[in-house]
């Protein structure tokens, strides 16, 4: 029988060193895809960090393993009730280690941390890692926004 490794990961400040590591993997075409992310310039994501501390709308941390940082989770667009999540592994070499279930299951003690009552996702619909992940985690398909994004909850 062959035993799955379950890779260990820290949660820590999004900081600098995060920063200039999303810049890197939200660029990456293939990752820029699977997020769904529109084209970014510095400027605009330099204002946007400065603006974390004072963000009541905003939570985001930086996932490392050891003193490595691999990827981001958060919360976004929170309104006091719910808020969207998000999250993704930029460091490739650690796709399908089974981080993101781990990923998942903090994102979810984070809101509910934050008192909110439920959360969503928006996804593309060709996403089906990250549909699986959700759907493994309780969530259900809420409504199809369009060609490309599925949107699916999670009730606390």
């Amino acid at each position: 029988m062959e035993y799955r490794t379950i890779i260990k990961v820290q949660y820590k400040e999004y900081d600098r060193i995060i920063l200039e590591k999303s810049w890197e993997w939200l660029n990456d075409p293939e990752i820029k895809k699977i997020m769904n992310v529109t084209d970014m310039n510095k400027e605009a994501q330099e204002e946007w960090f400065r603006s974390l501390k004072d963000r009541k709308d905003y939570f985001v941390v930086g996932v490392w393993r050891d003193e490595e940082p691999i990827g981001v989770i958060g919360i976004k667009n929170i309104n006091g009730t719910d808020g969207e999540i998000f999250g993704y592994i930029g460091e490739k070499k650690y796709w399908g280690k089974a981080i993101g279930a781990d990923m998942m299951q903090a994102t979810l003690d984070n809101a509910r941390d934050l008192g909110l009552s439920s959360v969503y996702a928006n996804m593309r619909r060709d996403n089906a890692l990250s549909y699986k992940l959700h759907r493994r985690f309780g969530f259900v398909k809420e409504l199809d926004v369009d060609d490309l994004i599925i949107r699916m909850r999670y009730y606390f």
